[in-house]
């Protein structure tokens, strides 16, 4: 080991500094009956995605019930991890999420810093050979159970506090640049919605003064109702047998479930969990797509899109969409993006919700003048472009923050040499 570093446990440095290690509040404690429409958001394991926090479907309690409960509201630095199931996840508070609530299947962390910084802590926590360890001694068979005496237990090889605050920045500098990526990809998205809004659902598109409207239709004169069966072709997937390894084994077909989409939480999809082979596709109802093409869940969440620069695949989870012409594709789907709601209306199903394809073929949309299909394209596309190359950018800072993260935390590199600012230049 390093010169100055020591070998510690999590529990024994939190009973020197004062930290906590706590388990959120238990069903007896808080009923479903308790979430609300509105009020202070409640962190469950769902809401834990490629380290960070997505509220958009977060579950919500009253002030009154989280006052009642107020030891497990959230700090600054606090660390969440799941209790059970994927317990390789984790969070760590920033400001924004300051007050929210730790919920029912979660452990909090929370340390002083006065031993042991907040976020090299986090750092530490992410390496494999720490996950890994966590894993083997997790319990339970079928899903894998966290308590508070193994995170107590998890060995720490403990540099210098300054080291810690070093070696915190210089991987907080790659997850900042990669934050703001994220906010650069939703902005860009949004900007592509609101015009679809702007243009084909407030018909404020260029040159609307001068356009005369059917009265037959209510709509600009050259554009009408089209079922989406007349515009583009509609197909599933499939899921190749699991017990035939042939179909698996050594894939190189990307083949998407709706747990990628749902994880990645981006329109944009670089890669898919799991990959099928040749066999697999020929073997099964999975079809290959083209980057032309792309896909839409179409039962549980129903509305979750996704495109991809290459061919790809999916389960029988989705709707994927050829539009008859490449320049419908940008149109379609931020037109279908629009009807989610209508979409599921027209679903059916008892255990989950899920619109048929046939069913979906026969919906009719506006499908505006081929002049508006391509100035839309023409401004879209270079929209999902730059979406995609960000993507791409943050898949290379991830991969190089992963690399470096052991390295740092055994102590291979000097973090005295390495100055943090330097890490921008790779924006």
């Amino acid at each position: 080991m390093k010169k100055g570093w020591e070998k510690r446990t999590l529990g024994d440095i939190y009973d020197l500094e004062g930290g906590k290690v706590q388990t959120g509040p238990f069903g007896s404690q808080l009923h479903q009956s308790d979430y609300k429409e509105r009020g202070i958001a409640v962190i469950m394991p769902k809401d834990i995605i490629d380290d960070r926090l997505d509220i958009s479907k977060i579950a919500r309690i009253s002030a009154t019930d989280a006052s009642r409960l107020k030891k497990h509201i959230v700090q600054s630095n606090d660390i969440i991890f799941p209790r059970r199931g994927d317990i390789a996840k984790r969070i760590i508070i920033d400001q924004k999420h300051v007050g929210a609530f730790c919920g029912t299947g979660c452990i909090k962390l929370r340390g002083t810093g006065s031993i042991l910084n907040p976020k090299f802590l986090f750092y530490y926590l992410k390496q494999e050979s720490i996950v890994y360890w966590i894993e083997q001694q997790a319990i339970g068979a079928t899903m894998l159970n966290l308590n508070t005496s193994i995170l107590r237990s998890v060995p720490i090889s403990l540099p210098p506090l300054p080291t810690q605050r070093k070696i915190a920045s210089i991987l907080s500098s790659y997850d900042d640049l990669i934050e703001n990526n994220l906010k650069r990809i939703k902005l860009l998205e949004e900007k592509a919605q609101l015009t679809y809004e702007e243009w084909f659902v407030r018909m404020k598109f260029p040159g609307w003064e001068k356009v005369k409207v059917d009265e037959e239709t209510g709509l600009p004169e050259g554009w009408e109702k089209k079922r989406i069966g007349d515009i583009c072709t509609v197909s599933g997937g499939g899921t190749p047998s699991k017990k035939v390894d042939k179909y698996w084994t050594n894939g190189n077909i990307t083949w998407f479930s709706p747990t990628d989409l749902s994880k990645s939480g981006s329109l944009v999809q670089l890669d898919s969990a799991n990959k099928i082979t040749e066999l697999g596709l020929q073997k099964s109802s999975a079809k290959l797509l083209q980057p032309n093409s792309f896909m839409m869940t179409s039962r549980a969440t129903i509305g979750l899109f996704g495109i991809i620069d290459k061919p790809f695949s999916t389960n029988q989870g989705f709707i994927n969409v050829t539009p008859n012409e490449n320049i419908y594709k940008e149109y379609l789907i931020y037109n279908f993006k629009n009807n989610i709601q209508l979409f599921i209306n027209y679903a059916t199903g008892a255990t989950f919700l899920e619109i048929a394809k046939t069913v979906f073929k026969k919906i009719k949309i506006t499908w505006p003048s081929s002049k508006m299909l391509n100035r839309y394209h023409d401004l879209v596309k270079p929209i999902h472009q730059n979406m995609t190359n960000l993507t791409k950018q943050n898949q290379l800072l991830k991969e190089a923050r992963d690399l470096l993260l052991p390295r740092l935390m055994m102590g291979m590199i000097d973090v005295d040499k390495i100055e943090v600012n330097e890490l921008q230049k790779t924006e």
